[in-house]
């Protein structure tokens, strides 16, 4: 019998925490846009949510995050054009981006990690 019984199936805490961050820096970039808040502020939460996911990835992935999301985005393979609007334009349409890449991300993370509802 092993020292530690369950050291196959313990799941990095930080992972689920950065994954509930991204939620909730969407819903609240969704709220942000749909109250007509500036863009800068909308694009704000976007870009935490977007960080926030790509952390998940990455520490699924047991890679570290340097603190550079273009690079992260990058190394995750994440297509350019799913993250284009992310840091221009109005604020609906850096929320669109957002999602995208969240919704890029679970897609990843739900190959990585089915035991887990990576919804967004």
């Amino acid at each position: 019998m092993s020292i530690h019984p369950f050291a196959t199936t313990v799941v990095p805490r930080s992972r689920d925490a950065f994954w509930d961050h991204s939620r909730n820096s969407l819903g609240i970039a969704r709220l942000l846009a749909h109250e007509g808040r500036s863009d800068a502020l909308v694009g704000t939460a976007c870009h935490v949510a977007v960080e926030m996911a790509c952390r998940t990835a990455l520490e699924q992935a047991a890679c570290p995050f340097d603190g550079d999301l273009e690079a992260a985005l990058a190394r995750l393979s994440v297509p350019g054009h799913v993250f284009e609007r992310l840091t221009s334009g109005r604020g609906t349409e850096r929320v669109a981006a957002a999602e995208k890449v969240v919704a890029w991300v679970a897609a990843y993370l739900r190959s990585e990690a089915p035991e887990r509802h990576w919804g967004y």
